[in-house]
């Protein structure tokens, strides 16, 4: 089915994506006073419409830090029949191309680390990386998609500065040598679930860092809650530790077959820290 990308800015096509999100998250939508008046100062909103109805959307607006104006991207939804279809790459794609269009350098946002299938777009498709980690982010929410478990969240910074070299990833013999850097594994138990094993590795003399998290989280959390907040708090505090002592998950790794994602780790160092950064 053709797809096209277009900005919104109406009030006709705002209200379209209220009634998108509504559907989505299964929560009130932004209000239309809001997104109209992001959509008129400064702010980005890319809709993706199938044969004229819109399917997908990216919903962004300026932020500001350390003296910086970028574009603070708050929220993408694909309805459910239309995703694992690449939308929400092309509408991050675009949304990249309009914003060096606008002049921002930067684009940075939050997602749950947990969602592996969020992480994986975010961080090895478009090359965005990993910079910082807010625990309980957003309070107790009780949407569809979030309810249930402390809503933490990685602070996401990409930069536009780098045009995208195609997906990162690491090839399967070098990601089998690298294992053994796996300072966080998933381990299957008898009922299929995958349980979080943290690992002694010497991190001071590695070259990069592996952590696991479950392909499948909202299955998992679905079935057995008690095990998802033991990833969620297991996580944290590796996460938050990593994030101090000057790492950051620059890219992940998955293959057929395999029930985990991997994050791959860095030193911040050796990511090109740009003057001002500061997290």
């Amino acid at each position: 089915m053709p797809l096209s990308l277009q900005i919104i800015e109406t009030i006709e096509q705002l209200n379209e994506m209220a009634r998108l999100e509504e559907e989505i998250w299964g929560t009130a939508p932004i209000p239309l006073h809001q997104t109209l008046t992001a959509a008129k100062n400064g702010g980005l909103i890319i809709g993706a419409y199938a044969d004229g109805k819109l399917v997908g959307f990216v919903y962004s607006f300026p932020g500001f830090r350390n003296g910086e104006v970028y574009l603070c991207s708050h929220m993408m939804g694909i309805a459910e029949s239309f995703r694992d279809q690449g939308i929400g790459y092309r509408l991050k794609m675009k949304q990249a191309e309009e914003a060096r269009r606008r002049g921002y350098q930067r684009i940075r946002w939050t997602y749950d680390p947990l969602q592996s299938r969020n992480g994986y777009l975010n961080l090895a498709k478009l090359g965005a990386a990993a910079v910082g980690y807010v625990e309980n982010c957003y309070g107790e929410m009780n949407d569809a998609l979030n309810g249930q478990l402390p809503s933490d969240r990685f602070i996401v910074e990409w930069r536009l500065d780098e045009r995208p070299t195609g997906e990162r990833s690491l090839a399967t013999a070098d990601f089998l040598k690298a294992r053994s850097l796996a300072v966080l594994d998933a381990d299957q138990k008898a009922d299929g679930l995958l349980r979080p094993v943290l690992k002694d590795v010497d991190e001071k003399a590695a070259p990069l860092l592996l952590a696991a998290v479950p392909l499948d989280f909202p299955q998992l959390k679905e079935r057995d809650l008690a095990l998802a907040l033991e990833w969620r708090l297991t996580t944290r505090a590796l996460f938050q530790r990593l994030l101090t002592e000057g790492w950051i998950a620059a890219s992940a790794w998955r293959r057929s077959g395999e029930p985990a994602m991997y994050y791959i780790w860095v030193r911040r160092n050796e990511w090109l820290p740009q003057k001002g950064e500061e997290e």
